[in-house]
């Protein structure tokens, strides 16, 4: 294999895309309709793991085209502008929906090509100075992203894929001199969002569509991007006994948590809400119409017909369209034959874990004195530390404590310099906040990363030449890397064309690598691993 010499790389920064499949797709671009087994859903969703917030003040990736590739159904547009521009630090505790495609041609797909803008697709904004710089692209911005094992879509199923744009683990910092460089190496992992693997949290903003409080579900509507059918961008939130409430939209409620049966009140449909949650996965049907031949409309007419309801209780048969024009969310429209021609079921579902209604503020910073039952302080950008407040009502859940994967903690996770995000109601007297939710960042923070050439493979590992001029574990001179049991091993294969991801790789002398992990005695355990093929004439 190639080595990447330090000239390609000089303009460039180490980019961790981590990418899983996320509920329903929609947002634009034509299809080649490459399959006879009719449609499917996809959608994507984005995230960020964290990046170095005292040297980033943002990091603006602007993406021009999403498309799926390979197997039976060849290229499929997912998302094709106008381009959006997404600051992945924004996204380091949530994902959120950024497209969804309705008419995906059922069949096998290998590959995702993300495009970046070219050649300011990816933009660094430096805190010190607000200054920006813009990495060289390699492959003119078009990242084909290799799905592992391939996936299929069936007819009438909804895949999601969530895309971690993980500028933790992707912006490393090279010394030119006195001068610092950043290295681009798009490295990205393909997941399917299904019942072993949900991925992170999701945020969704939206109005209440409905609720019900006999399976306690509410539909959040106007909160996905708008697809081919502009009336499915609701989403089912499904509570239990893990999900809170909170109130801050009149005098008597300020942020203040409230039991579930309030939210399950029709008095809040049209009201805006957010919801923390977790996706939930689901194939339409997510539930069995069971359509009874006795209940189907007669000819000529339409009958909608709500999941989850009994036959008797169904809607009555009408003009079809009339039925058609009115159709609401949850709900279908079905022929004289008992067929489905209308379908407006939620393309995502989440189970939610919080749902705030009103205003609420975003504050991130790091704990300064470990919580108690009560609260506790963190640091912020102000001078002085916030009190935050953490509500423990009797009967119902109060504040939601919880990691960016949706795992509940308690107060005792929240110790001296965590990294945190509190959502809340600001308090002006003293200057406070009444935590709804609190995200805790348990990740280690505290890996080093490193560049360079492969002198030997080794048997756990092998000896590192790091780039000149750097110490990484300060260790002088050749590096021992020892892999993690369980190491993310990213190969990416640069032409001038394309850059081609691949989620696996083995490590052979003379490679140019990456690696990120922790500094132990005599050298470094990786838990991320880059091998990197530079094909560019």
């Amino acid at each position: 294999m190639k080595t990447l010499h330090s000239d390609r790389i000089l303009n460039s920064l180490w980019v961790l895309f981590c990418v899983a499949l996320v509920s329903a797709c929609g947002g634009g671009g034509d299809s080649q309709d490459a399959s006879s087994g009719g449609t499917g859903s996809v959608g994507i969703m984005l995230t960020d793991a964290p990046a170095d917030l005292e040297l980033f003040a943002s990091v603006n990736a602007t993406i021009e085209r999403i498309a799926l590739l390979g197997g039976d159904a060849g290229r499929v547009e997912i998302f094709s502008g106008p381009a959006e521009t997404v600051d992945l630090l924004s996204l380091r505790n949530e994902s959120i929906p950024f497209a969804f495609q309705d008419s995906v041609p059922a069949g096998s797909y290998c590959k995702i090509r993300l495009t970046l803008a070219n050649p300011d697709g990816l933009e660094l904004v430096l805190a010190e100075d607000g200054a920006s710089y813009y990495p060289k692209l390699p492959g003119n911005g078009k990242l084909d992203l290799q799905v592992r094992g391939c996936f299929t879509l069936t007819e009438g199923e909804s895949i999601t894929l969530q895309l971690d744009l993980d500028a933790g683990h992707s912006i490393h910092i090279v010394k030119r001199g006195n001068k610092d460089v950043f290295n681009f190496r798009p490295v990205v992992f393909v997941d399917v969002l299904d019942a072993e693997f949900t991925g992170r949290l999701v945020r969704l903003d939206g109005v209440i569509g409905g609720v019900d409080g006999n399976t306690e579900t509410l539909l959040l509507c106007d909160a996905l991007p708008a697809g081919q059918d502009d009336d499915r961008d609701c989403v089912k939130v499904f509570l239990g006994v893990d999900s809170a409430f909170f109130v801050n939209t009149e005098p008597a409620y300020q942020g203040d948590a409230r039991p579930l049966d309030e939210l399950l009140n029709e008095r809040n449909i049209g009201n805006p809400a957010s919801v923390v949650g977790l996706h939930r996965s689901f194939d339409y049907p997510y539930e069995d119409l069971d359509i009874p031949p006795d209940a189907y409309p007669s000819s000529g007419e339409c009958r909608v017909w709500l999941t989850g309801v009994e036959p008797i209780d169904q809607p009555e048969a009408g003009l079809c369209d009339e039925l058609e024009a009115s159709l609401f969310a949850d709900a279908v429209l079905i022929d004289e034959e008992g067929v489905i021609i209308r379908d407006h079921r939620p393309r995502m579902a989440l189970d939610g874990l919080a749902v705030e209604m009103g205003d609420f503020s975003r504050v991130e910073g790091a704990v300064a004195a470990d919580a108690d039952a009560q609260g506790f302080t963190m640091t912020t950008e102000a001078a002085e530390p916030l009190a935050v407040e953490l509500q423990n009502p009797v009967g119902y859940n109060g504040t939601r404590i919880i990691t960016k994967h949706g795992e509940l903690l308690d107060y005792t996770a929240i110790t001296v310099l965590r990294l945190l995000q509190v959502d809340g109601v600001r308090l002006p007297a003293p200057d406070s906040i009444k935590a709804a939710v609190v995200i805790v960042d348990t990740s280690n923070n505290s890996q080093m990363a490193a560049e360079g050439s492969v002198a030997s493979v080794e048997t756990d590992g092998f000896i590192l030449t790091p780039e000149a001029g750097s110490t990484p574990c300060g260790v002088v001179g050749d590096l021992l890397v020892t892999l993690a049991e369980r190491v993310n091993v990213t190969t990416l294969i640069i032409t001038d064309d394309t850059v081609d991801i691949i989620p696996d790789g083995e490590v052979e002398a003379g490679q140019s690598v990456g690696v990120k992990g922790v500094c132990e005695a005599g050298g470094l355990t990786a838990s991320y691993l880059v091998i990197v093929d530079d094909r560019r004439l």
